[in-house]
């Protein structure tokens, strides 16, 4: 366990059915994973079983309440555009009353996508996705894409959606990690292609 808690969710419909991305209160969440290094907490509209991660219903209170236990005892939360979509997304469609609050707490929430985005200005036109950003800095892919997600939930196939919401946040876990070790990301030029070096500093 570490005072740094990822967090990543997963919706069963696409922007482009509800009039695009900022339309966060019609989004519809159907599992919200949470990894800090050593424990995994799956919140699910499902009934599953997890060998990697504790599961519990998708309720806003019982996860406001398990998020707030963390920050509570000083810790925060990590995400890859957490501040555009997943809290947002959270506080309007599940009424989750601690996302709300993480919204105006920026000392509470690291951004990697925000950081990353920032410090790439520097290098040039780069891939800032967590994909491109796993593959290229930790030789890690994701176990689906993001567009895949909605559609294999409506499958039923509630287990693998709950699997890969899990495992983003490793990659974003082990990434903020490498950061701070290393005090870099990798990722991709747009133009040529070559991989390129982007320092980061989390703490901004």
């Amino acid at each position: 366990m570490s005072d740094i808690m990822a967090l990543d969710i997963e919706t069963g419909n696409y922007s482009w059915e509800i009039g695009g991305w900022d339309k966060h209160s019609l989004f519809e969440p159907t599992v919200v994973c949470t990894w800090d290094g050593t424990e995994g907490h799956a919140f699910t509209k499902e009934s599953i079983e997890m060998a990697s991660a504790t599961v519990h219903d998708l309720h806003p209170r019982t996860l406001g309440d398990h998020l707030q236990k963390h920050i509570d005892a000083g810790g925060k939360i990590l995400g890859h555009n957490i501040r555009k979509f997943d809290l947002p997304v959270l506080n309007a469609a599940l009424d989750c009353w601690t996302a709300g609050d993480l919204m105006g707490k920026s000392e509470s929430i690291i951004d990697t996508k925000l950081l990353v985005d920032k410090a790439a200005l520097s290098v040039g036109k780069v891939h800032t996705t967590l994909d491109t950003l796993a593959r290229t800095t930790l030789d890690l892919s994701k176990s689906m894409q993001s567009s895949d997600a909605p559609a294999a939930w409506r499958e039923g196939k509630y287990l693998e959606v709950a699997d890969y919401c899990l495992k983003d946040c490793q990659l974003t876990y082990d990434l903020y990690m490498y950061g701070v070790d290393n005090g870099i990301v990798k990722s991709r030029n747009m133009e040529d292609g070559s991989i390129v070096e982007i320092e980061v500093d989390w703490n901004e």
